[in-house]
């Protein structure tokens, strides 16, 4: 038998959902975007470290952002591409946005897992490819 709701339970049921929402609403990590918190793993597969003119530190060796893409090129050729990567600044660079956009483009390239040390927080880098505009 198929039961009708009362109007009176309907309302109760519609100001619960508003009652959830509006404090749902109400959360900080909501409203200006929430920063997830990242549990670091305990192994990188390699630490890049940034460093003058948009070059990066690996393994002591200075390396243009050109160099870098061979390097990872080459290990992609050997099967042997890393997982984890994090990019950290040098004890005397930071890291700038060029750089970041760099890392990020690697990332979406080759597919592993990259990890930003920024002011001293480690952060997730989610790189998405921007849709491409429609042409009319």
């Amino acid at each position: 038998m198929l039961r009708i709701p009362s109007p009176f339970r309907l309302l109760v049921a519609l100001l619960a959902l508003a009652g959830v929402i509006a404090l749902a609403g109400c959360n900080p990590n909501i409203r200006r975007g929430a920063n997830v918190e990242v549990v670091a793993p305990s192994h990188y597969d390699m630490t890049l470290q940034s460093y003058k003119d948009g070059q990066f530190l690996l393994h002591g060796a200075l390396l243009s952002a050109d160099d870098l893409a061979s390097h990872f090129r080459y290990l992609d050729g050997q099967k042997k591409l890393p997982k984890v990567v994090l990019l950290e600044p040098s004890k005397d660079y930071k890291i700038k946005d060029g750089q970041l956009r760099f890392f990020a483009s690697l990332q979406l390239t080759y597919g592993f897992t990259g990890y930003v040390m920024l002011d001293g927080k480690l952060t997730v880098l989610n790189a998405r490819a921007e849709a491409e505009p429609k042409k009319k």
